[in-house]
């Protein structure tokens, strides 16, 4: 296993759905997370591919929440909505389910983006779309991001004088 749990990679996915991981992804995986997985969908537009470990935790997140509310039932309901257990062949292929690869128009080129055991799966065209930035605008990115968790730790240090 990797020491950081992170990467990009870009792939084909066949038009069934069918799905090679990445030897480097699998290798950043725990020897004992790469064989099955969990798919759902995504908060926002792309498709989720959770390790199990990533997917318990999701779902002890999901049974901590008080599911008599309607707002919390509606966000189980959807999250839970079409939601699989992906089993990897011997060549570490797993088959995206259909329903998800139309809503989120999955096609022959994806982006997968590892964090930690959650893997998010996009379209490619879409992914580059919405993040490809360049090397300034990043900078700048960085610079109010950094620069707004400077002023929220002024803040509460302030507040703890």
């Amino acid at each position: 296993m990797s020491e950081l749990n992170y990467g990009y990679w870009e792939v084909s996915i066949e038009k069934s759905g069918r799905l090679k991981l990445p030897t480097a992804l699998l290798r950043a995986l725990p020897e004992d997370e790469r064989a099955a997985f969990y798919v759902t969908h995504g908060f926002g537009e792309h498709i989720m591919v959770w390790s199990e470990k990533a997917y318990r935790e999701q779902m002890d997140f999901l049974n901590s929440l008080d599911r008599n509310l309607t707002r919390v039932k509606q966000y189980r309901n959807a999250f839970l909505r079409n939601t699989a257990l992906l089993e990897c062949d011997t060549q570490h292929r797993i088959v995206i389910p259909k329903p998800l690869m139309e809503l989120y128009r999955i096609d022959k080129e994806v982006v997968l983006l590892l964090d930690n055991g959650k893997i998010e799966l996009w379209n490619s065209k879409r992914y580059h779309e919405k993040f490809d930035m360049t090397p300034e605008a990043l900078e700048q990115l960085n610079e109010e991001i950094h620069l707004g968790r400077f002023e929220a730790e002024k803040e509460v240090s302030g507040a703890l004088s």
